[in-house]
């Protein structure tokens, strides 16, 4: 970024921050991502060799659209890398 300005703020670029900062950035947002920590670290919300991911949520109904949408970008994702 030349400018020294950015249209957004990330703090964390985790998994989660890392995916918002590539989303903005492909929709022509100015961002930029701090990460407090040295990467790879395990401090983070992702860290270690378990994963799970659900597609129901007691908590609120609203949260299945997202998930159902995070699979597809997963998918994505995935085929872009060669997965």
């Amino acid at each position: 970024m030349m400018s020294g300005r950015a249209d957004v703020i990330v703090a964390g670029v985790g998994s989660m921050g890392a995916a918002a900062c590539a989303h903005l950035a492909q929709r022509g947002v100015k961002v930029l991502g701090f990460e407090q920590y040295a990467i790879p670290h395990e401090r983070g919300s992702h860290h270690g060799r378990a994963r799970m991911i659900r597609q129901s949520y007691y908590e609120h109904p609203d949260y299945v659209p997202l998930v159902q949408r995070a699979y597809a970008l997963w998918e994505d994702l995935e085929a872009e890398a060669g997965g």
